[in-house]
C-alpha cells in the first residue's frame, strides 16, 4: 500500500505536468476608445464615475476622457471622428441629423434637464411671483451668459427667452462665457448678469458665493413642460461606427448600466463622495454633498420615446430644426436599454 505522504507527492506532479501542458491564457487585451466630455461639470458625472470605479475596464475598454470647453465642441469632436464616443447634449444628436450628419445615442447618462437661471443678487424681478414664463421677462435689456455657441446651454436658453415673448437676438445679450471657472469668474465681476448654468455653477454662485439667486429651476419642475420628461445628457457614437463596432457599443452601454447602478445604490454614497471630490476640486465638501444628494436621481439610463419627442418639440419651437425626428433616428434601439433597473 503507497505511503499518503508519497500519494500526495504523485498528484502535486501530476498537477504540474498537466499546467505545464496547458496553453499559457493571456489577459484579452481591452478595446481603446476616447470619450469627449466636459471638464468638472455634474452633467458628465457618469463618465467620471465609469472611469473612477473601472467600470469601464471591467466591460473591456480602455477609455481615455478627453475634456472640452462646450457641447458644441464635443459633439464636434465626435462628428470629426477624434472621439469614438461623446457625452453629448441628446438635443444635438437631433441637430446635427438634422443637418444630415449620422449621430446616435446609445444610453443616456443623465436623464433630467440640468438647468437653473440665475441672475445676480441685485437684479430685480418683479414678476418672481407670477412664475415661469412671466418672470423669464424681467430679464429683458440684460447679458446672459451661457458655456458656448451652440451648446445646449445657449439654445435652452434661447428657447426659454422666446417662449416668454422675448426675441433671444434683441431683447437680451447671450454670451459664450466658456466653462465651469470662466463663466463663474464672469458672473462673480458683473460682465454677466445672469446664466443658465448646469451644476456645480449655481450652487456655487447661490449657495457658495452668494452672489446669485434663482429665476428658474427646471430641475424642480419649474419652466416649460417640454423639459420635464428629457434625456439631457447620452453616451453618442457616428452611426457608421456603431454598425462596424456593435461589440464595443454593447461594452459601453454595459459600463453605463453598471455606473447608474453604483449611483443608484445608497450604500456607495460615501464612494460616490470621493468621486466627486477628485473631479470637482475646490468646492467646499458640505456643498458638494448637498450637490450629490439633489442630483443622483437624475442618473438614469433610459432614454423614453417622449423624452425625445420633447427635445424634438423645443428645438423645432426655438426655430434650430426644420422637423422633430422620430425615436428610431435618435437612438439606435440595437443597444439602449428600456429599462431600468
Amino acid at each position: 500500500m503507497r505511503h499518503p505522504r508519497v500519494r500526495v507527492i504523485v498528484s502535486l506532479l501530476a498537477l504540474a505536468l498537466l499546467l505545464a501542458a496547458a496553453p499559457e491564457i493571456t489577459a484579452q487585451p481591452r478595446t481603446p476608445v476616447k470619450i469627449a466630455v466636459l471638464r468638472a461639470a455634474f452633467v458628465y458625472f457618469t463618465p467620471y464615475v465609469a472611469e473612477a470605479k473601472g467600470f469601464f475596464a471591467k466591460h473591456g475598454l480602455d477609455a481615455q476622457l478627453v475634456y472640452f470647453r462646450s457641447g458644441a465642441e464635443t459633439t464636434t469632436a465626435v462628428v470629426a471622428g477624434s472621439t469614438e464616443f461623446g457625452a453629448l447634449a441628446t438635443e444635438h444628436v437631433t441637430q446635427v441629423r438634422d443637418q444630415g450628419l449620422r449621430l446616435k445615442a446609445i444610453v443616456a447618462n443623465l436623464t433630467d434637464s440640468p438647468f437653473t437661471l440665475i441672475v445676480r443678487k441685485e437684479v430685480e424681478l418683479p414678476n418672481a411671483a407670477r412664475g415661469y414664463p412671466h418672470v423669464v421677462r424681467d430679464l429683458k435689456g440684460l447679458k446672459l451668459g451661457v458655456t458656448g455657441r451652440g451648446a445646449s446651454t445657449d439654445f435652452t436658453l434661447r428657447f426659454l427667452v422666446k417662449e416668454a415673448g422675448l426675441d433671444p437676438d434683441k431683447d437680451v445679450t447671450i454670451i459664450a462665457t466658456g466653462g465651469v471657472a470662466t463663466s463663474m469668474a464672469a458672473l462673480q465681476k458683473g460682465d454677466i448678469q445672469g446664466y443658465l448654468g448646469f451644476e456645480p455653477i449655481q450652487s456655487q454662485a447661490i449657495h457658495g458665493l452668494g452672489i446669485a439667486k434663482p429665476v428658474i429651476d427646471i430641475r424642480k419642475g419649474e419652466g416649460p413642460r417640454v423639459l420635464q420628461e428629457y434625456a439631457y445628457n447620452s453616451m453618442v457614437a457616428k452611426e457608421e461606427y456603431l454598425d462596424a463596432n456593435p461589440e464595443t457599443a454593447r461594452r459601453m452601454v454595459a459600463a453605463v448600466l453598471d455606473t447608474h447602478r453604483f449611483l443608484a445604490d445608497p450604500k456607495n454614497f460615501e464612494e460616490t463622495v470621493k468621486v466627486a471630490e477628485k473631479y470637482f476640486e475646490g468646492i467646499n465638501p458640505a456643498l458638494l454633498r448637498q450637490i450629490l444628494q439633489e442630483s443622483l436621481k437624475a442618473y438614469r439610463p433610459v432614454i423614453t420615446r417622449q423624452a425625445v419627442a420633447n427635445i424634438g418639440e423645443m428645438l423645432q419651437f426655438a426655430g434650430l430644426i426644420k422637423r422633430a425626428p422620430a425615436y428610431e433616428e435618435v437612438v439606435d434601439t440595437r443597444y439602449a436599454p428600456t429599462r431600468f433597473p
